[in-house]
């Protein structure tokens, strides 16, 4: 039983060893198809803006004195992952919020999205929702669309963006504004 296990990590060795250009290749990929090394950039900044709830929540709010729209104070973390030649971009962000300081509320969140941006400025993400109220501290997940549009302001970049989150319990509703700049590139 030995002998064969020497001799099995012997084969085994001495076909990892084999030079790569007695490997089997594929066809050459023509330039003009090959992908482009673009640099990726890193941006953040701050948001503000307002969740409006609906359905049930908006009830359970109401009969707990509280307003069905909420502040949110917050930042957002932004990669590029691709840049193409044309302009348009592949992202992956990350958005923190505090919501309802106004009525004495703690209503944390994290939505992670990935997205598209257009040349033009265009954006459209997906991603999944946690948040979670400090009072209850149950976290509650959701599907996040969102949707907006990032225009350029000298050094900054001013997004506005609505967003729809949906859980259970009815759809939250969330318009956000603020900037964002680059704090590197790869």
């Amino acid at each position: 039983m030995f002998t064969r296990i020497v001799v099995a990590a012997a084969a085994a060795a001495a076909l990892s060893n084999t030079p790569a250009t007695a490997q089997v290749r594929g066809p050459e990929v023509p330039e003009e198809f090959r992908a482009r090394q673009l640099p990726q950039q890193h941006l953040a900044g701050p948001r503000f803006g307002l969740t409006m709830f609906t359905g049930d929540i908006a009830r359970y709010r109401d009969q707990s004195g509280l307003n069905p729209v909420m502040s949110q104070f917050g930042w957002q973390f932004e990669n590029q992952l691709v840049s193409t030649t044309e302009g348009n971009q592949a992202l992956m962000e990350w958005v923190f919020l505090l919501g309802g300081i106004e009525e004495r509320q703690k209503n944390f969140s994290m939505a992670w999205l990935a997205g598209l941006r257009s040349a033009t400025g265009m954006e459209l993400g997906v991603g999944p929702n946690f948040s979670v109220n400090s009072e209850v501290g149950e976290i509650n997940t959701s599907l996040v669309v969102a949707g907006g549009m990032s225009m350029p302001f000298g050094e900054l970049t001013i997004p506005l963006n609505v967003a729809v989150a949906f859980a259970d319990g009815g759809p939250r509703v969330t318009a956000l504004v603020g900037w964002i700049v680059g704090t590197g590139t790869r």
